[in-house]
């Protein structure tokens, strides 16, 4: 079924969006005082809730169809089951989905066949606590979806911003400007949640290892962080936490100024890293059903073999990398093809519809911009974002996450949703190493 925008939705909408700005305002005004970035903090929130209420009409005007709708229906099957049977719906929301138990808790029967997978059991339970506040309108949780993102990328845009001041404006449009990521990580997705999770773990990673502040804090989002990933999307995980560890790392030794005990501590360290992040993998893979690292090659093959067929069947722009092995080193040589078709495709030539259009034109604006870079500081580059510890950390995320979703994704509506995370930290490297060039040049006069 396919929600609508009455007046009912729409005389709400502006009751909460008065009562958001209201907030947003005296907050606005409380902390610009000491950190000059918050001059930007309204023009960020306003372009993730217009994305939230633009990608809620794109959905239902344009698309018709979608995940957000299985989603936001069955989370309102699961609401109105609340008012039912209130204690077998207490039961529903804080079961698992292996203890779930569909034939006696049958809240939503048209989704049964989705249910039984535990992302999607998950975000729709999400969904059901953002319903309650939004009394089951799709637009009103679409703008809840959008602020929750809003807040996770704002306080990890702000503390980068807290190390490199002079590129606010730049950093700015890479967090909220970017017209498909605001577009798919703004609305009643599983892309929306995550997002706003990385954005938070950002946050208090930089907090405790860089300005050593908020560490019960940082402790606890972290976990909490970790555990949503963990339902919504593992694979973000296995790659998201050894970065950081990389990251962590490097200020770890920052933190040491006699160089001889940084180089007799380093070796420990860097064991001590690779131990944590291998049984860290160990047991989030052991955790995580489908997304376990032995199930990978399935889990690939079933991701092209759906996104081809919606190319082929549903005029979604499709593309391939050709005959691929689905194994480390297969993957390895797959990986230019990939990380090109990530970055920097579709091609304006390969578009089908609107909104591959809009990925097209971001496409060849960021490869213009990545050449135009590579060639203006040349090898520099590569001294750079190897010597800046943000730059390597954010390049190396970008770049192995880059080649995951090329290689699964198999056209380009797919690729533009899994691809936001990668897009956002290739876009930032590439500000710090700018910023990073400049501040040379202007040394070296």
């Amino acid at each position: 079924m396919i929600p609508n925008i009455g007046l009912f939705d729409i005389t709400l909408g502006f009751i909460y969006l008065f009562a958001i700005y209201f907030i947003a305002i005296v907050y606005k005004n409380k902390k610009i005082k000491t950190h000059p970035e918050y001059k930007y903090f309204l023009s960020a929130l306003t372009a993730k809730l217009l994305g939230g209420i633009g990608f809620a009409v794109f959905s239902i005007y344009y698309y018709k169809g979608g995940d957000t709708f299985v989603f936001f229906n069955a989370a309102e099957g699961l609401r109105h089951y609340f008012f039912n049977d209130f204690r077998n719906a207490i039961d529903v929301y804080f079961s698992s989905v292996d203890s779930l138990n569909l034939s006696k808790h049958n809240f939503a029967p048209a989704y049964n066949y989705i249910l039984n997978a535990s992302d999607v059991f998950s975000i729709v339970k999400m969904t059901t606590l953002v319903n309650f506040f939004s009394f089951g309108s799709y637009l009103i949780s679409s703008i809840f979806f959008g602020l929750f993102s809003f807040l996770g990328l704002w306080l990890a845009y702000s503390n980068l911003c807290r190390l490199y001041l002079k590129s606010a404006k730049y950093m700015l449009i890479a967090f909220f400007f970017i017209p498909t990521a605001l577009l798919w990580s703004s609305g009643i997705l599983k892309d929306t949640v995550t997002i706003g999770v990385i954005g938070f773990m950002l946050y208090t990673f930089s907090n405790v290892f860089i300005f050593k502040r908020k560490l019960f804090t940082g402790i606890i989002i972290t976990l909490i962080g970790a555990y949503l990933l963990l339902l919504l999307k593992p694979y973000i995980l296995y790659v998201l936490f050894p970065c950081l560890f990389i990251w962590v790392q490097s200020n770890i030794k920052n933190l040491i100024t006699n160089s001889f005990i940084r180089r007799l501590i380093k070796p420990f360290i860097i064991l001590f890293l690779i131990v944590s992040a291998y049984y860290l993998a160990q047991n989030i893979s052991d955790s995580a059903g489908k997304y376990n690292v032995e199930n990978i090659e399935n889990a690939l093959k079933g991701f092209q073999a759906w996104h081809e067929y919606l190319a082929d069947n549903r005029d979604q722009s499709g593309y391939t990398l050709g005959e691929m092995e689905l194994t480390p080193l297969g993957i390895l040589l797959k990986a230019p093809a990939a990380l090109n078709v990530t970055f920097f495709r579709p091609y304006l030539w390969e578009v089908r519809n609107i909104p591959t259009l809009l990925g097209g034109i971001e496409s060849l604006i960021l490869l213009c911009i990545f050449l135009y870079l590579l060639l203006k500081i040349r090898l520099r580059f590569f001294k750079i974002l190897v010597q800046n510890k943000e730059a390597f950390f954010f390049m190396i995320f970008a770049l192995i996450f880059g080649v995951m979703v090329g290689v699964s994704s198999y056209n380009f509506g797919a690729l533009s949703r899994y691809k936001i995370p990668a897009e956002l930290f290739f876009i930032i490297s590439l500000i710090i190493i700018h910023q990073a060039s400049k501040r040379i040049n202007t040394k070296q006069l």
